[in-house]
């Protein structure tokens, strides 16, 4: 029984992710976040975008989501005839378009990217990559041609850094990571959250985001960051610290060695230069709820860009590789470490 309902689990995984992108193209968590308080079946039917509404079937879509623990449904104490109640939880929270702490557009662009993954064997040949197979043209050229895809791109990265900005501030002063440092480069910091988020906890430190130009043409002004556009893999700013987040696994073992060279570069001459890295170590000791996570970002790097999540061991080797003297990892509460990377 246990190994068929283990095999069931898996046949019906899809149901689970695409039932959650369904909640949130429905705009349930936002509506039952400005509501602010439980609401019946036939309320959350009535602010729907939608034309009209089967109540029938958004119950079932709901009762699912409930058992996925996406939602809670609240049975009304006063009176057992009344309609149940659904809440917002601390998981759903999380799917409220908007907030500092967001995953909705992150789990959009992984819906936008499903196709591929109906090509994981491609991988498993290595002639190219799932996306490859699928769409004919890189992923990268492919959102850089493409204006609507490239914003998508953007708004998940906004959102995939905001969930983990607190973890990374917080991680920072603990552990003392920018103590003395006086300036700070996001590079591939798309949009600037997280250069943003260290201005403004650190406000002696002169932040920078530099990324490609199609990307820092998009990115909003701010007065504490500025923004530098440029190719990571030809030159990268002078500064003591640079600071990556979710940009080496991107990337094969070949070309991080080569952004790493290029970071050494940067931070030459510099008094207390460092690379800083925020990205997944899959060994990592910090919290286990996050294995299946981080193993389900590895996949994602194989299907999509042809990068990779990396073990200690494996960070260690390309560090070594680059010509670094040391390292330290900084477990904090995310998916990701922080990686002090040392010349």
């Amino acid at each position: 029984m246990k190994a068929q309902a283990q095999v069931w689990r898996y046949v019906y995984g899809f149901a689970e992710s695409l039932t959650l992108k369904c909640a949130i193209e429905l705009n349930i968590p936002d509506i039952l976040h400005q509501h602010n308080r439980p609401m019946s079946l036939s309320e959350l039917a009535s602010h729907l975008p939608l034309p009209s509404v089967d109540q029938d079937r958004l119950f079932r879509v709901m009762r699912y989501l409930v058992h996925m623990g996406l939602f809670d449904r609240v049975d009304s104490a006063e009176s057992s005839t009344e309609p149940a109640l659904y809440a917002l939880n601390s998981a759903s929270k999380l799917l409220v378009k908007g907030l500092d702490k967001s995953l909705a557009s992150f789990a959009l662009l992984q819906y936008y990217e499903m196709d591929a993954w109906h090509h994981l064997s491609a991988a498993v040949e290595g002639a190219s990559t799932p996306w490859e197979k699928c769409h004919g043209v890189d992923y990268r050229d492919y959102f850089a041609k493409d204006a609507v895809a490239n914003q998508l791109l953007s708004d998940a990265m906004t959102s995939h850094t905001s969930m983990v900005t607190e973890a990374l501030v917080e991680g920072c002063r603990k552990s003392g990571v920018l103590d003395g440092v006086d300036s700070f480069v996001d590079v591939g910091g798309s949009t600037g959250v997280a250069a943003r988020a260290v201005a403004k906890a650190f406000p002696g430190i002169k932040c920078s985001v530099f990324d490609l130009p199609h990307v820092i043409a998009t990115a909003p002004l701010c007065d504490e960051v500025e923004r530098i556009e440029g190719d990571m893999f030809v030159s990268l700013p002078q500064t003591q610290v640079v600071f990556m987040k979710s940009v080496l696994h991107d990337w094969g073992d070949e070309d991080c060695v080569k952004i790493l060279k290029k970071c050494k570069e940067a931070i030459a001459g510099k008094e207390g230069g460092k690379v800083v890295i925020l990205d997944i170590v899959l060994d990592a000791e910090s919290s286990y709820e996050f294995k299946g996570a981080r193993l389900g970002m590895e996949m994602d790097m194989l299907v999509t860009v042809g990068g990779k999540e990396r073990s200690e061991a494996e960070w260690q080797k390309l560090f070594k590789d680059a010509g670094y003297s040391r390292y330290k990892i900084i477990p904090i509460v995310a998916i990701e470490s922080i990686i002090e990377v040392f010349p």
